[in-house]
């Protein structure tokens, strides 16, 4: 069986998950010994038709689209329907327009060809996978409907480079009363927010990681490791692999209450979205978010059971590569 992961180069981002997937897979086949099995990355859609015009895939090969959102899919279902190659297609879901907040994925004026479009690729695919049960739902509401909800799945993401890749931050690092704004963008109202998160925290160091641009990922990493809260002012939804990397490095993320954030979370480390929602509402609500983060700074010892109880928690239920593992290669 070969297993090809189909890659757009515009649309894989340097250093995402979707970049690591063949790695992963090809990990599996080498540590297990599996002699039946291969892993290719294809980088080039054209190919593929090369693929199935002399016959070098197989129906009993499989196709994976770590971003199933790209537009290739119909291409490539369409030359399985031509060649007579009933070959399984397996997509991931992380982006899309049934993340209906995302101010980059969301329809324009709610256009409804967007919906039309990635319908199309739902339907060119065996099986369809989502981090969460919140994104499986949403997808079913905005695009897919009740057409074909077999093909509709929840299966944790393969991301467990993220752990390698973290483990020699993990060590070394005296937590200090830190709080770490990590973007290098944020929009004039969360601005506001930080500026105002300095005034009230004197003794509080705050890292607005906007001030120090251009900072390397690692120097991020490295402040992230010693510190004590990360503020995640996220306005949609998302994977969550910004929260995965705050728990491994033992910093407590800060997230609004909303979306799949629920799942991934304890309600201690979750504030109320309304605090946040415009400048009038923080200007309500800004003593409630602020004293909410200056107990988690000041109790964060406290929490400390928690945040190694959530390392398990995510790795288990969202970031294991075993379950995908398992089922491509079943």
């Amino acid at each position: 069986m070969k297993v090809i992961v189909v890659h757009d180069p515009l649309f894989t981002e340097e250093d995402s998950w979707e970049s690591h997937f063949s790695s992963i897979l090809h990990g599996y086949v080498e540590s297990s010994g599996r002699t039946d099995c291969t892993v290719e990355t294809c980088n080039d859609v054209s190919l593929m038709k090369t693929y199935f015009q002399n016959g070098y895939i197989t129906k009993n090969d499989k196709i994976v689209f770590p971003n199933a959102w790209i537009s290739c899919i119909p291409y490539i279902k369409h030359w399985a329907e031509i060649y007579k190659i009933n070959v399984e297609m397996i997509g991931f879901w992380s982006r899309g327009c049934f993340i209906n907040t995302d101010p980059i994925y969301r329809p324009y004026r709610d256009r409804n060809w967007r919906k039309v479009r990635e319908r199309g690729n739902f339907r060119c695919l065996h099986k369809s996978f989502f981090i969460s049960e919140y994104f499986k739902e949403q997808f079913r509401i905005y695009v897919s409907k009740k057409v074909f909800p077999e093909r509709l799945h929840v299966i944790p993401f393969p991301l467990d480079y993220v752990n390698l890749e973290l483990s020699k931050y993990s060590d070394g690092f005296i937590k200090q009363d830190v709080i770490v704004f990590p973007w290098f963008k944020y929009d004039g109202f969360q601005e506001q927010i930080i500026y105002d998160f300095i005034r009230v925290f004197p003794k509080t160091q705050v890292i607005f990681a906007q001030e120090h641009f251009p900072m390397e990922r690692s120097q991020i990493l490295t402040q992230i490791a010693r510190s004590k809260v990360v503020m995640l002012p996220y306005d949609s939804p998302n994977l969550g692999q910004e929260i995965y990397e705050c728990i491994l490095l033992g910093a407590i993320p800060v997230v609004p209450d909303f979306g799949n954030f629920k799942e991934m979370l304890p309600k201690e480390f979750v504030y109320d979205l309304e605090w946040t929602r415009s400048i009038i509402s923080y200007c309500k609500y800004a003593n409630q978010l602020t004293d909410f983060v200056n107990n988690l700074v000041v109790n964060y010892d406290q929490y400390v059971p928690l945040i190694e109880e959530y390392k398990s928690y995510m790795y288990e239920c969202f970031f294991d590569s075993e379950k995908v593992i398992r089922e491509i290669f079943q």
